[in-house]
């Protein structure tokens, strides 16, 4: 992905990245759109210029960018108190209007897929067989063969609960497309900075889809997979208190995305097919809460929903 670096020159500091996860064009679009919404008050760093007024540095192939230096703490989603899960639930809900606004040809209805048993069942094998015709297995192999038993049995056993395809056209535009703790930064009980926007020029999505999908990343506990109802509760409520969604689009949502990753496998992909084992972590905390989840539907439905 990106390399970042901070440079301290005097009293000033910068974060400077060498972009490599998205295209020049792309950074220029996020370049624009991030300086419309701190324009709007919005806590979004906007980028650095070079003395000829550009955004980007081009040095020897190499693309970069540079915005000050943001001083803040990241902060586990289970310690805030509700009213910090108030204040960051109306957040993004100020940001997804804030980018309607900065882009409104992205803003319309859509029907994300649902994906098929079908397709769930070839990606199971086709990792069993990668990781079975290994010399040797190590501990994350015998962990990734145990949980794909397990995601089999889970996909019989709850089949007939994936949701429909026809299911009415979800209100959608550009989104931040990765909003979690850790790219939000902290100070006095403030966030003070919303981090790495790379993902906000390719990710057209129902806003409903990244609400559920931040709730599972910052009220989740990553060693049991447990969501903190209580506060994913509250996070929802202001949200909707800016972005208006219907309970039945958040049913629908919560539902397609629980269904969604009982097949997803990304953490193996990065393991097995990229070599990559930066987020091998990931994928037992991935496990726990796909196992919480889908014991816990109702709940999940309920709290989502409630005012």
């Amino acid at each position: 992905m990106n390399r970042n670096w901070r440079v301290d020159a005097g009293a000033v500091s910068v974060a400077v990245k060498e972009v490599r996860d998205v295209s020049a064009n792309q950074t220029l679009l996020q370049h624009r759109v991030t300086a419309a919404l701190a324009a709007a008050g919005l806590p979004v760093p906007t980028p650095l210029t070079t003395p000829g007024g550009q955004t980007l540095l081009h040095v020897d192939g190499e693309v970069f960018t540079a915005v000050s230096w943001v001083e803040g703490e990241h902060v586990p989603g289970t310690r805030w108190s509700f009213q910090q899960c108030r204040q960051v639930g109306e957040l993004l809900g100020r940001i997804h209007a804030g980018l309607a606004r900065a882009l409104p040809e992205g803003v319309g209805s859509i029907r994300h897929q649902v994906p098929t048993p079908v397709d769930a069942r070839a990606g199971f094998d086709r990792y069993q067989v990668l990781i079975e015709e290994r010399p040797q297995l190590d501990d994350f192999d015998r962990l990734a063969l145990a949980q794909l038993d397990a995601r089999r049995e889970l996909l019989e056993s709850v089949s007939h609960l994936r949701p429909d395809d026809s299911a009415d056209l979800q209100p959608a535009g550009y989104v931040h497309g990765d909003f979690h703790q850790l790219n939000l930064l902290w100070r006095g009980g403030r966030v003070v900075a919303v981090l790495d926007w790379d993902r906000m020029g390719r990710c057209r999505r129902a806003y409903a889809y990244e609400l559920i999908r931040s709730i599972t990343l910052i009220f989740t506990s990553t060693d049991t997979g447990v969501v903190d109802t209580e506060r994913a509760a509250v996070f929802t409520a202001a949200y909707r208190g800016v972005i208006a969604i219907t309970d039945e689009q958040i049913l629908h949502t919560l539902r397609r995305l629980w269904w969604e990753r009982i097949g997803d496998l990304w953490q193996l992909n990065w393991h097995y097919m990229r070599h990559n084992n930066s987020c091998d972590h990931l994928f037992g905390s991935a496990c726990a809460l796909l196992k919480w989840w889908s014991t816990h539907l109702v709940l999940m439905e309920q709290t989502l929903t409630s005012r």
